[in-house]
């Protein structure tokens, strides 16, 4: 028996549902109510699985493209991976994915993995499954997930993913 901690960062445009994401894995509740987040906000949460324990510590950034350049050094540093957001009802926040990914990556200052979460699927998509295919390949995403914080599909599925590849490439 082990134990880990990692810290996941939370990234994407805003209002693609990141803080609802996270939420919804710690507190399995879903609100629809938006508030933006202003820097970031982390949330811790404790798990075990195959008799180890993982403190995880989920940093929800914000979604302002203007600020990426200026939080990449003082959010991203040091995560241990890296959970991109897009909003399944608006294309548009797919085609910044890429430019989140490079600032995360950059400011962890080292690789990491990257699960793309393609989410709201309980709305109308504006996108198809193959074109988030084509996104997380292009970003070289170990997987990706259709989610909805609001019903909670694959939202654990996703976070404990995460876990599970961070300790397979950290070989520990």
């Amino acid at each position: 028996m082990a134990i880990y901690k990692f810290k996941i960062c939370m990234a994407g445009d805003p209002m693609v549902g990141k803080t609802s994401l996270v939420k919804r894995f710690i507190y399995n509740m879903f609100s629809d109510k938006y508030l933006m987040t202003i820097g970031t906000n982390i949330y811790k949460k404790t798990i075990t699985k195959g008799g180890d324990t993982f403190h995880l510590m989920l940093w929800d950034v914000m979604g302002t493209a203007g600020f990426r350049q200026i939080i990449k050094t003082s959010y991203f540093y040091g995560a241990d991976g890296l959970m991109i957001v897009g909003d399944l009802t608006r294309a548009e926040t797919f085609e910044n994915i890429p430019d989140w990914v490079s600032a995360a990556i950059e400011g962890a200052e080292k690789e990491m993995p990257v699960l793309l979460l393609a989410n709201k699927s309980d709305l109308e998509w504006r996108v198809t499954e193959e074109d988030i295919a084509n996104y997380a390949a292009e970003i070289f995403a170990r997987a990706y997930y259709i989610t909805s914080a609001k019903t909670g599909e694959n939202v654990n599925r996703a976070f404990e993913d995460i876990v599970r590849i961070i300790k397979r490439e950290l070989k520990i």
